[in-house]
């Protein structure tokens, strides 16, 4: 028999559902109305399972369970309650909650279920510590080795993985034992693929050919290859030995891999081999041009040396000096001999001299160069190396960057938004006067000078995400947050940034454009303020109303038991057939109430999608989703969008086997198009399916998705072919949408998602 706790504030509720489990003789229910009852009482421990509900006064559910899991391990814990949002299941479920049940209006199911999830509960706490145990002693005997060692058994879970390994993939062992479908494969692949622990005991020939070479020794493999993802992506080198385990019978058990790191020495093997390639390319292959001097005469040039100075050969060049191919004046005024000996001096002394130099090409025309000097030995002589790059080009944008300069301090200054330029350390380059008298200082205060305005604590880890978000490929965002003025008092401000690059990819500087959105901050908060409490009445009043509509409910189910006129029994369906629509106005009010509320965000589409197959049972779908870098900007619930997709797809479709998502991008707007392989709809329902309360179940499913998508001006439309499936076509206004990433290379790539 099941010892269990139930815990509901409800004692009506209580008494309906100790009845209908204790009818079936399995189990012992005690009843209590508040958590706080048996927190200290030692009766606590002995029961098998816990039902709980989730709104109550004094501890809820949440705390209750965070209590018992901390003060008595994982006893088995069911929430039974009519809070059903979104945040709440995966609140519960992440605290490490069994099972989330619904409190609803079909109490024969409902409390099926509950008995259901109790014995499933009960026997998987069993499982998982006979299993534990088990794990236990193989991982006790190899915890002591030096190299990375871990075991499976023959279904492929892992049985041990000592400290070595936890230090080579960063996985502890905690997390990890128990697990299988290879997962313990990915600090080394990145995906679920057999290592070489699995190819002990079962032959898998596609999988051996992605290894350099598998030595066979008995029963033992050994092989070595390179992991570029490990340590944070420094990469390694491993060599790996893997053996089955047999139990006292000789029966293979699992297997057993032992990984050592072999990095240093193979990178050592590989760092010679190229350094000796390197230095027999280097003078040549350099792009810049290189010579080697004598003083000032040339006796060695590459290739990009006889090009940058006119010739076509390097003897035209070779034996000559450099004041050769140089003006008798360079453009500072001192002349080029002068100049030239006090470089090579300094060179000569151990100095690296850095500086501009004016040459003369042998057709006359002239370039701008940087020229940077050292000493080098060669064959026991001392020579001067001349490495020279032509910055012409560069001298033109400096010149030309300094004429726009002038242009745009005359077009920023009478704007009367906030605008500046600075360096990543703070450094102002320019502010105009609208951003000096803001803050109440002079540019003299700010330009030249590290400043950074006052931001309250809390919003400063927003403030550097905001910036480290700024890419090559995204290098402008906005950003709204708060700032402490010099007089204390507290301002809102929304800031346009743009990153600037150099050549290498590096932030350069900043350009932001502000403005002071303080007012309008104040009114919006004031109205969220209301649309919350306008939420929270709605909830508890829901959640109360849900509470009676459950007895009511139970109390007709035992009432159609025991009554046996005809009459009597068709007004109780009546009844239950209204409290069932009444309990779907609920519901849709539930799921209504929270659209718009939230400012819409950027939203991961794929990953959104894969979120929502996790809450259903699709064991007999293949979902396909054709892309992973798709971004939309829209209201926090777009998960249910999804969510009712796929339920419509299976719930509707009958017969439904496939479900793809791709995306095309047409002009000024982008469809995501959800199609699947199920019955379709006919012609004269699609002109309703998107009404308000018209459906074969609730009727609110389509309805909530084009209320949740028109919030940003996103549209939905179905116009699958009937018999062949349904196709719902969403579509995304320009600015509306974005890619994570090249758009080219990820769009080329199918992510496939099969459920087993």
């Amino acid at each position: 028999m099941y010892k269990v706790l139930y815990v509901d504030d409800e004692p009506v509720l209580l008494e309906i559902v100790k009845i209908f489990l204790e009818r079936s003789k399995e189990f012992s229910i005690d009843i209590t109305t508040s958590a706080n009852e048996v927190l200290n009482s030692d009766k606590l421990k002995s029961y098998d399972a816990i039902i709980s509900d989730y709104q109550m006064p004094g501890m809820d559910g949440i705390a209750f369970l965070k209590y018992v899991h901390t003060e008595l391990g994982d006893i088995p814990f069911i929430f039974f309650t009519g809070k059903g949002k979104e945040e709440v299941v995966i609140a519960a479920l992440n605290n490490g909650a069994d099972f989330y049940i619904t409190k609803g209006v079909d109490p024969r199911f409902q409390f099926d279920e509950l008995a259901n999830n109790i014995k499933k509960a009960v026997k998987r706490r069993q499982t998982r510590e006979a299993y534990k145990n088990a794990a236990e002693k193989l991982s006790d005997l190899i915890n002591f080795l030096p190299d990375a060692t871990f075991a499976i058994d023959v279904e492929g879970k892992v049985t041990a993985w000592n400290k070595a390994m936890e230090e080579l993939t960063g996985v502890q062992k905690t997390t990890i034992i128990g697990e299988g479908d290879y997962i313990y494969a990915l600090p080394f692949y990145g995906k679920k693929e057999p290592l070489l622990a699995d190819l002990v005991l079962h032959d898998n020939k596609s999988m051996e050919e992605k290894y350099p070479f598998i030595i066979h020794k008995d029963n033992k493999l050994i092989s070595e290859m390179e992991f570029p993802s490990l340590y944070g992506g420094r990469g390694a080198f491993l060599w790996f030995i893997a053996s089955p385990l047999y139990d006292a019978k000789g029966n293979i058990t699992g297997s057993i891999e032992v990984i050592r790191d072999i990095t240093e020495n193979k990178r050592a093997e590989q760092a010679l081999k190229e350094s000796e390639e390197q230095y027999r390319s280097l003078f040549e292959s350099a792009r810049d041009a290189i010579y080697l001097l004598e003083n000032t005469r040339f006796i060695r040039c590459n290739d990009q040396g006889i090009g940058i100075l006119g010739c076509t050969k390097k003897q035209e060049i070779l034996g000559r000096s450099l004041i050769d191919f140089s003006p008798v004046m360079q453009p500072d005024r001192i002349g080029s001999e002068q100049k030239i000996q006090e470089k090579i001096s300094a060179a000569l002394n151990g100095a690296t001299p850095v500086f501009d130099w004016l040459f003369t090409r042998s057709d006359g025309i002239t370039f701008y160069s940087e020229v940077t000097l050292n000493r080098v030995t060669i064959g026991g002589k001392t020579l001067l190396q001349a490495i020279v790059r032509d910055v012409t080009e560069q001298k033109k944008m400096e010149e030309a960057l300094r004429k726009s300069e002038n242009t745009y301090r005359s077009v920023v200054e009478d704007q009367t938004e906030l605008i500046s330029r600075f360096r990543p350390d703070g450094t102002h380059l320019f502010v105009n006067e609208a951003y000096c008298q803001y803050f109440k200082k002079s540019r003299e205060d700010i330009i030249g000078k590290i400043f950074f305005p006052r931001i309250p604590q809390e919003d400063h880890h927003q403030v550097k995400d905001h910036f480290a978000s700024l890419t090559k490929q995204n290098p402008s965002a906005a950003d709204t947050h708060r700032i402490i003025m010099p007089d204390g008092s507290i301002r809102w401000q929304r800031w346009s940034d743009r990153a600037i690059f150099d050549k290498k990819g590096s932030i350069v500087e900043y350009q932001s454009v502000g403005r002071d959105i303080t007012e309008n901050k104040l009114t919006e908060d004031a109205l969220s303020l209301a649309c919350q409490k306008m939420n929270l009445l709605s909830s508890i009043t829901r959640h109360d109303i849900l509470n009676q509509l459950t007895v009511l409910s139970g109390y007709l189910a035992l009432s159609e038991e025991f009554a046996h006129d005809e009459k009597l029994l068709g007004f109780i369906k009546k009844e239950t057939t209204a409290t069932e629509r009444i309990n779907q106005q609920i519901a849709f009010t539930k799921h209504y109430q929270d659209i718009g509320v939230l400012a819409p965000q950027w939203q991961n589409i794929h990953d959104t999608i894969m979120s929502a197959k996790g809450l259903l049972d699709l064991s007999s779908v293949d979902i396909q989703v054709h892309f992973s870098n798709i971004e939309i900007f829209a209201d926090p619930l777009l998960g249910k969008v999804f969510y009712n997709l796929l339920e419509n797809a299976v719930r509707h479709g009958k017969t439904t086997t496939k479900i793809q998502f791709t995306s095309h991008e047409n002009g000024d707007h982008l469809t995501i198009i959800c199609e699947d392989n199920g019955g379709g709809i006919d012609r004269e329902t699609k002109k309703l399916v998107f009404e308000r309360g018209y459906g074969k179940n609730t009727g609110y499913g389509l309805f909530l998705i084009r209320e949740i998508l028109s919030i940003t001006g996103v549209t939905i439309i179905e116009n699958g072919e009937p018999g062949k499936g349904a196709r719902f076509e969403i579509t995304i206004p320009n600015g509306s949408y974005r890619y994570t990433s090249k758009k080219e290379v990820i769009d080329q790539k199918t992510v496939e998602v099969k459920v087993n």
